[in-house]
């Protein structure tokens, strides 16, 4: 039964994919000749009509860039917090190394007076 419903799964995403793919087609296709004037930054000239396909396709482009960036950007701030909290772990570890090694000598010296002590009596 899980192999059915595996082999559904993957068809029915890839009737996903393929719908999806034909309507961006439908659209590309149906606006192949359409003009427009924009303005943008003086990069384009608001004169120069240019044509819709490379505008959804310059679109698109910084879509993607910006979705790039934008996950360059939380992956490197939760980079920097896991540092943050990797490096307050080592320091707590080290005061605790630090505790640990005080108690020890403390230990050691309370021996050393109960044995001194008991040889003295």
């Amino acid at each position: 039964m899980s192999l059915a419903f595996g082999r559904i799964k993957v068809y029915v995403k890839l009737t996903l994919v393929v719908l999806v793919a034909l309507a961006i087609c439908a659209v590309l296709w149906k606006n192949r000749s359409n003009q427009v004037s924009i303005w943008f930054f003086w990069v384009v000239d608001e004169a120069t009509p240019i044509n819709v396909i490379w505008l959804m396709l310059c679109t698109a482009l910084g879509t993607l860039i910006a979705y790039w960036t934008l996950s360059l950007v939380w992956g490197l701030r939760r980079d920097m917090l896991k540092m943050a909290q990797d490096s307050a772990v080592r320091e707590r570890e080290q005061e605790q190394q630090k505790l640990a090694e005080q108690l020890q000598q403390q230990e050691q010296r309370i021996d050393e007076k109960l044995k001194k002590a008991i040889s003295d009596e």
